[in-house]
């Protein structure tokens, strides 16, 4: 997201993540509480909204690695291992009964590739919500949609570190 400044700032800090069922019951709504940026430029607090088709879309894609004389974050064009790292463990697609059963080549990679190389975008490529230079951060979140009488409205229930709920209507 952009700062104030004009310059970009990463909400690294994720502290709470709140499933919001919709009709498609593999597609939920992900609402994500960012709650610090190591920025020095800007230092807040953020609720941004994800598909849960994004999220898979990105843990389908390649892998990232370090590469290079800069050992800048790549692509990993690779092979990667059998399970797939990331995979949960099933004996309806394999003999794994148990990430414990793992080869330890698939350990080993994901060891070594612990970064996916395509981001996780909001809805809208911004924060839902979105707090500055406040005394507080925001420590969880619960989300119930809501039925009026000019539509459906997301509510956003907001904790702090400071003990206060913030109500947010989306």
């Amino acid at each position: 997201m952009r700062g104030p400044d004009g310059a970009d700032t990463h909400f690294d800090e994720l502290r709470d993540v709140f499933l919001l069922q919709t009709r498609d019951k593999r597609n939920p709504l992900v609402y994500a509480g960012f709650f610090h940026s190591t920025s020095s430029i800007f230092q807040g607090s953020a609720v941004c909204v994800y598909t849960m088709a994004d999220i898979r879309r990105a843990f389908l894609g390649p892998f990232a690695h370090k590469e290079g004389p800069n050992y800048q974050w790549v692509s990993y064009q690779g092979r990667v291992p059998y399970p797939r790292p990331g995979m949960c463990p099933s004996k309806t697609f394999g003999t794994f009964g148990s990430t414990k059963d793992f080869p330890d080549e698939v350990i080993q990679f994901a060891r070594h590739h612990p970064l996916m190389y395509n981001p996780v975008l909001p809805h809208g490529q911004q924060p839902l919500f979105l707090q500055a230079a406040v005394p507080y951060t925001f420590t969880r979140i619960a989300v119930d949609r809501v039925t009026a009488a000019d539509g459906h409205y997301d509510v956003l229930f907001i904790g702090t570190d400071v003990g206060t709920v913030l109500k947010v209507v989306s």
